[in-house]
């Protein structure tokens, strides 16, 4: 079971959300992207979370925090995923934190499918939930909402 043994917020982050992923929606950015759930223990405005804090069972997990004052500099992305023995732990300026049973994702723009018209628009490409999200779209097995480039002429 992946569990966050603790997590200490060092910026004030008005938006705050761990989100369980099961698949994506490239026609969205930001959190919309990812299709899922969150988890409600976490949320703006807060500190810290529960010490010892068990996970739902998930394929992929996002925490993201968004700055009090929208400076995406400040902004906080954690993608990650189980991974039994494995741990991660994080001391930089954003936050103090250490899951057990999980692996740590590096955001890569590689994957960008640039021939989405909407890769080109700004508020998607430099979104980290959406370059994460176009990650997710490289497998096979992760669900998608069909994006304009795979609907046919008579498609809704």
């Amino acid at each position: 079971m992946v569990e966050i043994e603790y997590a200490h917020f060092r910026n004030t982050y008005k938006i705050l959300w761990l989100r369980y992923v099961y698949g994506v929606d490239l026609n969205t950015h930001c959190m919309k992207c990812l299709l899922g759930h969150n988890d409600k223990r976490v949320r703006g405005y807060i500190n810290s979370l529960p010490p010892n804090m068990e996970l739902e069972e998930s394929r992929f997990y996002y925490l993201c925090g968004v700055d009090k004052d929208f400076n995406w500099n400040k902004n906080l992305h954690i993608p990650f995923v189980r991974s039994v023995g494995q741990e991660i732990v994080i001391d930089n300026e954003f936050v103090n934190i250490k899951i057990l049973n999980a692996r740590l994702i590096h955001i890569d723009t590689n994957y960008i499918n640039w021939r989405l018209p909407q890769s080109r628009n700004r508020l998607f490409n430099t979104c980290r939930n959406w370059q994460f999200a176009n990650m997710l779209a490289s497998l096979p097995t992760v669900p998608q909402t069909p994006t304009q480039e795979q609907l046919g002429l008579f498609d809704k």
